[in-house]
């Protein structure tokens, strides 16, 4: 028996995406993101999802960082530095390296005093700038090049590593992605505030430096779940009959996702679950002097 979809019955699908009565096929909501890859049906969630909302600020790249083994005390940057998270700075901070040892080390000892503790069951991320190919190529080319500690002390700490090959000219989010802190590796045993946040860059060689400008660091930021996520504009998503369209209309004010060059967004419903995924055609570098809107119409056929 052959049968056909009728041009109501599409009305009623369509009716339970855009329903408001709580249900969990309603959409509702989006993320955006970095996205590196082609979106394909076996996608379940944005591929590098960054905060909206501002999180907290942890470090906000204004206060100098402690070198010790092959690194010298950090210096002011405010030439080169990113927004986000609602600091409004305007400053990072130069590492700088001298040509002692191989492992290069900043150190914050006490982020409460001009910032904030780490709450350790939260993502966390930090930012960290590589002005060209000849700052990347002193970076250790095998193994761990870069790690940065989150702990009570020097010695008891949680770490994020990446390598080199996880590392590009210019700016680099290093982020836990959807891992709390706590999650990470365990070195020695946190416990007590988590207010030690150490950055750790080995080079190819002792002898390899950094001056101002070479390789910079901002903003340590930690953020929840929900500041991933937001809601449609109001009265969206919205379904004509007529054209058989769901349109759903989305915004970034200015206050939201500073700093992050905008490529992936992911609409979801009520429960969560993804339903698209798209890439944008070109990035958004977004920044507080704009808002970014996002219109998106899925249209339903009947063959």
């Amino acid at each position: 028996m052959a049968g056909q979809v009728l041009n109501l019955g599409i009305d009623l699908l369509a009716d339970k995406f855009i329903e408001t009565s709580g249900v969990g096929g309603a959409i509702a909501e989006f993320k955006v993101g970095i996205g590196l890859t082609a979106p394909t049906g076996a996608d379940t969630d944005i591929e590098i999802g960054v905060p909206i909302t501002d999180g907290t600020v942890n470090d906000n790249g204004d206060n100098t960082l402690t070198g010790s083994s092959g690194g010298d005390n950090s210096t002011d940057n405010t030439t080169t530095f990113k927004q986000g998270a609602g600091a409004s700075d305007d400053t990072a901070q130069n590492l700088i390296a001298n040509n002692g040892n191989a492992t290069k080390i900043w150190t914050i000892a006490d982020l409460s005093s001009l910032g904030n503790n780490i709450v350790q069951t939260l993502p966390a991320a930090i930012w960290l700038f590589i002005k060209d190919s000849t700052a990347l190529a002193k970076f250790k080319s095998s193994g761990t090049a870069v790690e940065y500690k989150l702990g009570s002390d020097s010695s008891n700490y949680f770490s994020k590593t990446y390598t080199a090959s996880q590392l590009a000219v210019g700016w680099n989010w290093l982020t836990t992605g959807v891992t709390a802190v706590e999650d990470l590796t365990e070195t020695g045993t946190v416990s007590g505030d988590v207010d030690t946040f150490i950055i750790e860059i080995t080079t190819n060689n002792g002898t390899d430096t950094f001056v101002a400008g070479d390789v910079i660091y901002d903003l340590l930021r930690t953020w929840a779940t929900s500041d991933l996520t937001k809601t449609f504009e109001s009265g969206f998503p919205s379904y004509s009959s007529s054209t058989k369209e769901i349109q759903s209309r989305m915004i970034l004010t200015a206050t939201e996702a500073n700093g992050f060059d905008i490529s992936e967004i992911v609409v979801r419903n009520i429960a969560g679950t993804a339903w698209t995924r798209d890439l944008l055609t070109t990035a958004f570098s977004k920044s507080r002097t704009e808002e970014l809107r996002f219109t998106q119409k899925d249209r339903f056929t009947s063959n």
